[in-house]
């Protein structure tokens, strides 16, 4: 069993605890060390909190985050004796870093990224500033873990000269074990409108627009359909701008991953493209969504020449699109009809189940690639 401390930004994040959760299964003793956005959630391992931190840039979240750290007498001890270091995001990666060191810890350091935050994009001083922050504690890193390969070849390697080792972990569904995959949808439809779904983190300004400018001159050809939690700070506007608009659905928050099967059976094909750091961020990136989507066996359509729309067309999950405009989206969804989405969704039901969730294999190698070898058993 190996003793996993994991440095990370924000518990409450789903994906952060999926990571965590999937360690503490495979038995090993998992320490995190985390602030948070929100009331602190239970979990069944040990948690060091450095306490809420609201919505602080990238800077401010490692200064109060280190702060906090500094100040507590349990965490210099827990890295000095740990087997590994697993830091999300920047802010993360410098206060490992600095702890490692102050500790005197031998553990290597696994760098994992799900985003490049817009600092890290920009040609400002800040910005400039933070890559080369990166660059220098990237010296420290034993390995990066990624969730797509387009951070990889479109970021760490031609932007910030990493050619160390690198792992591809994607944003793969996390189920229990009995989970099984549902059947294609196979219902009679209305064959004059297709349902189109926004599902996840409602968070996306630049998809809002062309989502509902693209429902608007539709018309009844289309119904909008928006699953998920909506972060208002982004869309203040939101429920004002599809008050007066009949055939945009909004169904609030879902259970997670429980009430993903009920989002993605009621939709013909969903929307999977990230276009809120457009050029950079978003077209780099790999969605959560294109992993439920699969496996709900429900088409998808993203952006072609970014790595979700490179995905779509390796996998055969759905469409693509070569400009994010209305036009666009609306000539690909008047060449849709009910005969083409079933075929497709047999196509996707024919994909292999390890496609779209995480196996235990997935999580053995990813610790393995940091040098934590594979248990021949689970927890109890």
């Amino acid at each position: 069993m190996a003793r996993i401390v994991c440095f990370g930004s924000d518990l409450t994040d789903v994906a952060q605890l999926r990571r965590l959760g999937s360690f503490h299964e495979l038995g090993h003793e998992v320490i995190s060390v985390t602030s948070r956005k929100g009331p602190m959630p239970e979990v069944a391992w040990q948690n060091i909190d450095l306490g809420q931190i609201g919505q602080h840039g990238l800077m401010k979240r490692a200064a109060l985050a280190l702060k906090a750290a500094l100040a507590d007498p349990r965490l210099a001890p827990i890295v000095a004796s740990a087997d590994v270091l697993v830091a999300r995001n920047l802010d993360m990666l410098a206060l490992a870093c600095v702890v490692k060191r102050r500790s005197k810890s031998t553990a290597p350091i696994a760098y994992e990224v799900l985003d490049i935050h817009s600092l890290l994009e920009g040609d400002g001083a800040k910005s400039r500033l933070a890559r080369l922050a990166e660059r220098r504690l990237l010296q420290s890193v034993s390995g990066l873990w990624l969730s797509s390969p387009g951070f990889h070849r479109g970021y760490f390697s031609n932007r910030q000269g990493y050619d160390g080792p690198w792992h591809l972990v994607e944003n793969k569904l996390v189920l229990a074990d009995d989970a099984r995959r549902p059947d294609p949808v196979a219902d009679s439809r209305d064959a004059g409108v297709i349902r189109l779904g926004w599902i996840g983190a409602i968070r996306c300004r630049p998809s809002f627009e062309l989502l509902l400018e693209t429902a608007k001159r539709m018309g009844g050809a289309v119904e909008l359909h928006i699953h998920g939690q909506i972060h208002d700070h982004v869309l203040p506007d939101f429920h004002d701008r599809i008050a007066d608009v009949a055939q945009v659905v909004f169904h609030g928050a879902y259970a997670y991953p429980d009430g993903l099967a009920a989002c993605y059976g009621a939709c013909d094909v969903v929307w999977a493209q990230d276009l809120w750091q457009a050029g950079g961020n978003s077209d780099l990136l790999l969605p959560n969504r294109i992993y439920e989507a699969g496996w709900h066996n429900c088409p998808v359509i993203a952006l072609s020449g970014t790595e979700t729309g490179r995905k779509i067309a390796q996998t055969g999950q759905g469409w693509t699109i070569d400009a994010a405009t209305p036009d666009a989206l609306i000539s690909c969804l008047s060449a849709l009809d009910q005969q083409a989405i079933k075929a497709c969704s047999q196509a996707i039901a024919a994909i292999p189940d390890a496609v779209f969730r995480q196996t235990e294999a997935d999580v053995t190698g990813l610790l393995g690639s940091v040098g934590i070898p594979a248990r021949s058993h689970r927890a109890p």
